[in-house]
């Protein structure tokens, strides 16, 4: 499920690129990516199950604060790192979130430490490194805006990564996922209202590609991802999906025609091979505890 939603997540980066490269701007596509996942998913369950729409107060708490720091803030912090400098540059700086993962997780005794884990953690970064081409200077254009910016979505990242598992073990997959996705739509409608959206007079066939990205950059991969963290814990999770930035290149060098040399081939290798390495050792998470009505 994990790797399910690095690959989505992956081709997603390509796609996003092709439309700010039409000039769609980079707010409109974080905004309705969430609310178009979440009208979806709330719609669905209204009619076939609506018991996942029951929640306490604590619940929409929780669910809020994920949706608008985590979902919210990682999508915005890493599209507008594309849009100043690259797919690869933004990729690169978010994958380097595994190591505030581990770090974290270790440090508050959520998870044990292995050398496994950490020689595993190394690979998948440095494999990312080469994969994206970060040893290519001109690849990385980083100013101190866009490393600001890189530093907000590692850490909104790193933070969904860690807080979803906590929610989706307490509250459930379908619950947390919908109120998570409602909130960070909710966020968004205040930073940009209805009105002013109704205003820029979006062509039909943006607003169909708008839709098709929200599906599988947002739907399906959140769902996928936070599935697989009921199994897993925070950092194997993170690990696994450094996958992307593999099917990302792929991606980048089919769609957009972007070359792929040898030593990204030898990253994309490394990542995979952490990922196998991580998994030899399999690590048992808490047993999930879901609340009443509201199981997974």
């Amino acid at each position: 499920m994990i790797a399910g939603a690095a690959f989505f997540w992956g081709i997603s980066a390509t796609a996003a690129k092709f439309l700010l490269n039409q000039n769609v701007d980079t707010l409109l596509i974080v905004q309705t990516r969430v609310s178009i996942s979440a009208i979806v998913m709330g719609g669905f369950f209204l009619v076939v199950r609506p018991s996942v729409l029951r929640a306490s107060p604590s619940t929409l708490g929780s669910c809020a604060l994920l949706g608008v720091l985590g979902f919210a803030g990682a999508n915005f912090t890493y599209y507008a790192v594309i849009k100043e400098t690259s797919v690869a540059t933004g990729i690169l700086i978010q994958y380097t979130a595994p190591l505030f993962v581990v770090g974290y997780t270790v440090a508050s005794k959520e998870e044990h430490f292995s050398t496994v884990k950490l020689v595993a953690v190394l690979m998948s970064v440095g494999g990312c490194f080469l994969a994206v081409g970060g040893y290519d200077r001109s690849i990385l254009m980083l100013t101190p805006w866009t490393a600001t910016l890189g530093l907000a979505s590692v850490v909104c990242f790193s933070f969904l990564t860690v807080y979803s598992r906590r929610l989706v073990t307490r509250f459930g997959l379908w619950t947390t996922t919908f109120y998570a996705l409602a909130s960070a739509s909710l966020f968004w409608l205040v930073i940009q209202p209805p009105w002013v959206l109704a205003a820029q007079s979006i062509p039909a066939a943006t607003w169909g590609g708008l839709a098709v990205l929200a599906v599988v950059s947002v739907l399906l991969p959140h769902t996928l991802f936070m599935g697989g963290l009921r199994h897993v814990v925070p950092s194997r999770a993170i690990i696994t999906s450094t996958i992307e930035p593999i099917v990302a290149i792929g991606s980048a060098a089919i769609v957009l025609g972007e070359y792929l040399r040898v030593v990204q081939v030898g990253g994309a290798v490394l990542v995979l091979l952490a990922v196998v390495l991580l998994n030899l050792r399999p690590e048992t998470p808490r047993p999930a505890q879901h609340s009443p009505g509201e199981a997974a």
